[in-house]
C-alpha cells in the first residue's frame, strides 16, 4: 500500500466505480476500499441500464468517458428505445443486461485502469472535520489520502425488514456501514432516512411463460457508447404479465405485517418506484398492474418481477407472485425486501459535491439522496473528477444544468434537496429539447477535454465527431431544396433522415448517428433558442410576485403534485418557488402562463390602462 493516495473511494457500487475512474482519469493514485471486493459492481436490483432520462445520462457518462455505457453494451441482453410516443428528445434507450457479467465488466474496467482495491469496512474519517487525512478501517488501520469519496450506496447504517425481520445491512448478504454513519453523525454532518426495496426472484422453469405477453428486444445499431461497441449475439425475450384482485386482495390482508405501514420503517421511499403494497393503499380504484418479467442474464434461472417490490413476509409474497398469470405455480428464490439507510441533507454539499464544512471530502451516489444506478454513476463521475482535480490543485468542474442531465441532478440535490429518493425525469430540465441522448457527445466534449477526464481514445472519437457534425451542418447551410435553404428546410414537419439523403447526395456516406442528431439540433433550434432566452429571464424571478395567487389547486398549468406542495408552502416568489423539493422547472414555466394569462384578463377588464 501507498504511503498516501490522492484520492481514496469508499464504496464499488455505481458511483463508486466511475469516481475511482474518473480520479484515475485525472492522473492521480487511487485506492477503492469495498467492505466485499467480489460484488464490485454488482446491480443490486434490477438487471437494466437506461430509460426514460437515465438513459440520456448514460450516454453523458460515456461522453466524459465513464464505463458504465460500455459495460452496458457489452452485457447486452435486450434493448428497447422507451416513449418513442413522443418526441427524440425525450426518448429513453434502455437495456436489460446480464447482472453477473455486468458486474464482471465492471470490476475489469477498474483492474485495467491500475486502480487499487482493498477489501475492507471503512469505520471512520480520519483526522479534522476541516481537512480529514484519510479514514481507518477495520483490518488496515489508517489509509491516507489528499482527497476521499464517499460513495457507500445504502449502507450508511442500513437496516433490512420483509415482515416482521428485520436485520442489519447494505443489501442482502452485506454488512452495514454502522460506525461510518456514527462518526459522520459525530462529527455534526445532518443525516436523514430514505427507503427503497427490491422484488423476489421467480425460479424461471416454475413459470409458464406461453400464457405470457412476449415483449421482443427491438433489432438497433443502437449503442450507449459513442465507441460503437459490438452488441453481443446473445439475446433474452422479456415478458409482460399483470397483477389482479387476487393479487391486491392478498396485500391487503398482509398490510398490517407491512414494516413501511407498520411504522418500523421511518424513511421515505420513492413515489414513482413503489411497493406494491404501497400501490394498493395510494391507489385503491387500480385492479391491475403490469409487471415485466425480466432475465436475470442470459439463460438465467431466475426471473425478475419489475413492478412487484415488496417487504411482505415471504408466505404473502409467494402467494401474490402465484396469483400472477402464469405464476400459479411459481418458486421464489429470493425474497424481496424493504432497506432504509441514512443520506446526507443537501445542505451538506455544494456543486462540486464536496461537503461545504471540508476541503476535501466528496459525496456521491444514493448518499446524496438519489435513487437509481444511472444517478449514482453520474454524481460519481463528477466527485471524483472533482476529487482528483483538488489532489492536483485543479479548478474544480461544474455542470450547468443547461448543458447536461448530470448538471440538473446536481443543481436540484445541492440547491433544494428532495422529499424522496431523487430520480431523474426530462421534466426537471428546462433545456431538454437541447439535453438528448444523441448529441451528450458533442454537447459535453468540450468540458471532458478541458477538465482533463477523457483518454486519448474518446478524445479522438469525439472530436470526430463534432467534426463529421461541423461538415453536415456546412452542408445544410449551402444546398437547397426548391430555392430553400436545406437546414430551414428539413425544419418542416414529416421531413425525415431519408428525406434529406434523398435531396442531398453529399450526405449518403455521413454517419448516420450524427445526422440524425443534427437534423434534431435544426428542428428544434427554435424551441433551444427561447429555452436559453427563459434561463436568462430566470435571473428576475424574485421580481415575480405570488402573493396575489388566492389558490395553486386550480392552476391547470401545473402538476397534481405542484399544487399541493405550492398551496402547503405558499412562497411569496417565483424565485422562492423553485427551491422548493417537487416543484420542475416545467411548474415553473406553467406559473409564469397562468400570471401572464391572469394579467392579460386584468389588463383587459381594466380596458388596457394597465399597460
Amino acid at each position: 500500500m501507498k504511503e498516501e493516495w490522492d484520492v481514496i473511494v469508499i464504496g464499488g457500487g455505481h458511483a463508486g466505480i466511475e469516481a475511482a475512474l474518473a480520479a484515475r482519469r485525472t492522473g492521480c493514485s487511487v485506492v477503492l476500499i469495498s467492505a466485499n471486493t467480489r460484488r464490485i459492481g454488482e446491480m443490486s436490483c434490477n438487471p437494466a441500464i437506461g430509460g426514460i432520462a437515465k438513459g440520456t445520462i448514460v450516454r453523458e457518462i460515456d461522453a466524459l468517458d465513464g464505463s458504465m455505457a460500455r459495460s452496458a453494451d457489452a452485457t447486452r441482453l435486450h434493448f428497447r428505445m422507451l416513449n418513442r410516443r413522443k418526441g427524440p428528445a425525450v426518448w429513453g434507450p434502455r437495456v436489460q443486461s446480464d447482472a453477473a457479467e455486468y458486474a464482471r465488466a465492471q470490476q475489469l474496467c477498474i483492474g485495467n485502469n491500475r486502480i487499487e482495491i482493498l477489501e475492507d469496512e471503512v469505520t471512520a474519517l480520519e483526522g479534522s472535520t476541516a481537512k480529514v487525512a484519510g479514514v481507518r478501517c477495520r483490518k488496515n488501520g489508517s489509509i491516507k489520502g489528499k482527497t476521499v469519496v464517499i460513495a457507500a450506496g445504502t449502507f450508511l447504517k442500513g437496516r433490512l425488514f420483509r415482515g416482521d425481520e428485520h436485520w442489519k445491512g447494505g443489501r442482502i448478504g452485506d454488512i452495514s456501514a454502522d460506525s461510518l454513519e456514527k462518526d459522520l453523525v459525530k462529527r455534526m454532518f445532518h443525516v436523514e432516512r430514505f427507503k427503497t426495496g427490491t422484488p423476489s426472484r421467480i425460479v424461471r422453469n416454475t413459470v409458464k411463460i406461453e400464457e405470457l405477453e412476449v415483449q421482443e428486444s427491438e433489432k438497433t445499431n443502437f449503442t450507449f457508447s459513442y465507441g460503437k461497441s459490438p452488441i453481443p449475439e446473445n439475446e433474452e425475450v422479456c415478458y409482460v404479465t399483470y397483477t389482479n384482485r387476487r393479487t391486491m386482495d392478498i396485500a391487503k390482508e398482509n398490510l398490517h405485517r407491512s414494516p413501511l405501514l407498520a411504522g418500523r420503517i421511518e424513511g421515505t421511499g420513492p413515489r414513482y418506484c413503489p411497493s406494491f403494497e404501497d400501490k394498493v393503499v395510494k391507489f385503491p380504484e387500480r385492479l391491475s398492474h403490469k409487471i415485466y418479467v425480466e432475465p436475470m442474464g442470459y439463460r438465467s434461472r431466475h426471473f425478475y418481477l419489475n413492478g412487484l417490490s415488496s417487504s411482505l413476509p415471504r408466505e404473502a409474497q409467494e402467494k401474490m407472485a402465484r396469483s400472477l398469470p402464469g405464476f400459479e405455480r411459481a418458486e421464489i428464490s429470493d425474497y424481496g425486501y424493504a432497506v432504509e439507510y441514512s443520506y446526507l441533507h443537501f445542505a451538506e454539499m455544494d456543486a462540486t459535491l464536496r461537503l461545504r464544512r471540508t476541503d476535501n471530502v466528496f459525496a456521491a451516489g444514493q448518499i446524496c439522496g438519489t435513487s437509481g444506478y444511472e444517478e449514482a454513476a453520474g454524481l460519481g463521475l463528477i466527485a471524483g473528477a472533482n476529487a482528483g482535480r483538488f489532489a492536483k490543485n485543479l479548478e474544480p468542474l461544474r455542470l450547468s444544468r443547461m448543458d447536461a442531465y448530470i448538471g440538473v441532478m446536481i443543481d436540484d440535490i445541492v440547491s433544494k434537496g428532495a422529499d424522496e429518493p431523487y430520480r431523474m425525469f426530462s421534466s426537471r430540465a428546462e433545456n431538454r429539447l437541447h439535453l438528448r441522448q444523441d448529441n451528450a457527445d458533442r454537447r459535453l466534449y468540450r468540458t471532458g477535454n478541458r477538465f482533463g477526464i477523457l483518454s486519448e481514445v474518446k478524445k479522438k472519437l469525439l472530436a470526430g465527431n463534432i467534426e463529421e457534425a461541423d461538415t453536415i451542418r456546412k452542408i445544410l447551410e449551402t444546398e437547397t431544396v426548391n430555392g430553400i435553404q436545406m437546414s430551414k428546410w428539413c425544419r418542416r414537419p414529416g421531413i425525415s433522415i431519408g428525406s434529406v439523403i434523398k435531396e442531398a447526395n453529399s450526405l449518403v456516406d455521413k454517419d448516420e448517428g450524427v445526422l440524425t442528431s443534427v437534423l434534431l439540433d435544426e428542428k428544434y433550434s427554435g424551441y433551444i433558442e427561447r429555452n436559453l432566452r427563459r434561463s436568462e429571464s430566470k435571473k428576475n424571478l424574485e421580481k415575480i410576485s405570488l402573493r396575489d395567487i388566492p389558490s395553486y389547486m386550480k392552476i391547470d398549468e401545473i402538476c397534481w403534485e405542484a399544487r399541493e406542495v405550492l398551496e402547503r408552502e405558499r412562497p411569496e416568489t417565483l424565485a422562492r418557488a423553485e427551491k422548493i423539493p417537487g416543484i420542475r422547472p416545467t411548474d415553473l414555466q406553467g406559473l409564469l402562463i397562468y400570471l401572464g394569462r391572469k394579467r392579460s384578463t386584468w389588463n383587459n377588464s381594466s380596458g388596457g390602462e394597465a399597460q
